[in-house]
């Protein structure tokens, strides 16, 4: 099977790209843009086409021959990333419609029922909806927090949690999310490559149920052996929090303030379907934050 991979250099796409190659035979097509550098994944399966979504003729021919796409793309960085991730899914979701693509398998956020959205899971959202719209089955997968030592999510929780032992925080650290390894959330989508898709499927993962105060005083407990203190207070906005975010963390500010405001909403699953598709439990949630603060205890981080 030929499998392509928009999204393909990004933290989730190499990791992605190297589970298929591990683990399968399929031939992968990976895009790339004039932005972006390809030498960090070569393998005689793997072939990087460079692609130009909004060009029509550009995405037709990186789908061209493929079976599957999956659909990683996520444009946080860019100012107005909610309105070009709603045209880049729709550019991509009619190029795979052209060119007879079978299956569309993309990972996205966990959309909380009767809460008003941020940008970030809007964004999310509405990415499944267009890529839908084109007629082609499309395996949804939504997680919450995304922890890898790659993940911008990690990265900002991690130095939080280092730099600050007492933290005072906005309200949003009440939240409920349930994080998971970056690594289960690819091995949802490699599982997925070969089952069927019944037109729009929503595949909901999670690991542990925490708030996003429990998840920052666990990982403080996994680089120092205790727990930050927290301080939620009802005066400090989210804009306020993506500065000092970006100053202590290194994630740009406008990522921090895009990441901050998804984090006002509750992302649990309704209905984990982890273990329908993978025939396991994920990596429990202390377990995998003691396995990254050793990581990155070992890059000197």
């Amino acid at each position: 099977m030929k499998i392509a991979v928009l999204g393909a250099s990004g933290c989730v796409g190499q990791n992605f790209i190297k589970r298929l190659l591990d683990s399968s035979e399929n031939e992968i097509i990976a895009a790339y843009s004039k932005r972006e550098k390809t030498e960090v994944l070569q393998h005689d399966r793997l072939t990087w086409r460079q692609v130009n979504l909004l060009d029509t003729s550009s995405a037709e021919n990186f789908l061209h021959g493929a079976e599957t796409l999956v659909y990683l793309i996520h444009s946080l960085a860019a100012k107005n990333f909610v309105e070009l991730d709603i045209k880049l899914s729709n550019a991509a979701g009619l190029a795979a419609q052209q060119v007879g693509v079978g299956k569309i398998l993309y990972l996205g956020g966990i959309i909380p029922e009767g809460q008003k959205l941020s940008p970030h899971l809007e964004s999310r959202m509405k990415t499944g909806q267009a890529l839908a719209s084109y007629g082609i089955p499309v395996g949804e997968v939504r997680a919450s927090v995304l922890l890898a030592i790659c993940s911008l999510s990690y990265l900002m929780v991690y130095y939080l949690a280092k730099r600050l032992p007492l933290m005072i925080t906005p309200r949003w650290v009440s939240s409920l999310c349930a994080p998971i390894a970056l690594e289960d959330a690819v091995s949802v989508l490699e599982k997925l490559i070969s089952r069927p898709i019944n037109g729009h499927e929503i595949f909901e993962i999670g690991s542990d149920v925490v708030r996003y105060r429990d998840l920052l005083a666990l990982c403080g407990k996994s680089i120092r052996g205790f727990k930050n203190i927290i301080i939620p207070v009802p005066l400090l906005t989210i804009r306020a929090s993506s500065r000092w975010i970006g100053l202590l963390t290194g994630v740009p500010s406008n990522i921090g303030m895009a990441l901050a405001e998804g984090l006002r909403n509750d992302t649990i699953p309704s209905h984990n379907r982890f273990r329908e598709i993978t025939g396991r439990d994920p990596v429990p949630l202390e377990s995998l934050l003691y396995r990254l603060a050793e990581e990155m205890r070992r890059k000197g981080k």
